[in-house]
């Protein structure tokens, strides 16, 4: 007669209850350690609602997408004779007097351009993200995606303008603090060959049309 098979015994409900609120408690203290090294590198608390350094890059990001708008956006609807005093105006109003200064130098160029071949020229900024951000020296530098876009006036129909094709940049823009508001210093673009294209400030000089993408159409 042989003896019946039985089952190996379950485990106790208890055994598994604790086994599996270990394993949650060391889950739960590595993301605590996570977000302390985070806090570390950034310089905030992960925990809190106002964090300065994410304040920070926020505006450092929507001053420099603000900027590649203004200096990318103008046409004929802004002169007024032969210049464009709000063009002029509000690029001004973003920059540092250092770049500011290399800018209304140049603009006149631009502003030739407008007036002369009736040039507009529109952008659309893609993403903006922070590359680098010193609060200590109050210096920032951020990358930019975006396109922009030329238009001529219409030699069959002056009330209609064609466009020419999009143009894709990728920049980088550096910032500096001034007085609690971040500056514009500087922009060139990224991957871009700046030998023999940047002024002793080490800004990218301007051209005839602010172009953000190549030397030849070159950025202030």
């Amino acid at each position: 007669m042989t003896t019946p098979e039985t089952d190996a015994p379950a485990p106790a409900p208890a055994v598994l209850r604790w086994g599996v609120l270990a394993v949650l408690g060391v889950l739960i203290v590595g993301s605590l350690v996570a977000l302390g090294i985070q806090a570390v590198h950034r310089g905030g608390n992960p925990f809190s609602t106002t964090d300065k350094v994410q304040a920070a890059r926020d505006d450092v990001m929507s001053q420099a997408r603000r900027f590649m708008v203004r200096v990318n956006t103008y046409g004929p609807d802004l002169l007024e004779g032969s210049k464009m005093p709000k063009y002029r105006s509000g690029v001004a109003d973003l920059v540092t007097s250092k770049f500011g200064a290399d800018f209304q130098k140049n603009v006149p160029y631009a502003e030739a351009t407008v007036a002369q071949a009736g040039l507009a020229r529109t952008t659309e900024v893609y993403a903006v993200g922070v590359g680098d951000l010193d609060l200590d020296r109050g210096r920032a530098t951020a990358l930019v995606a975006g396109s922009f876009t030329n238009s001529f006036p219409d030699p069959q129909d002056k009330t209609k303008r064609v466009p020419a094709d999009p143009q894709p940049y990728r920049v980088e823009v550096t910032l500096v603090r001034q007085g609690g508001t971040w500056k514009v210093d500087a922009f060139a673009p990224v991957g871009a060959d700046q030998s023999g294209q940047s002024g002793q400030s080490g800004q990218q000089q301007p051209t005839p049309a602010p172009t953000p993408t190549a030397p030849a159409g070159g950025a202030q």
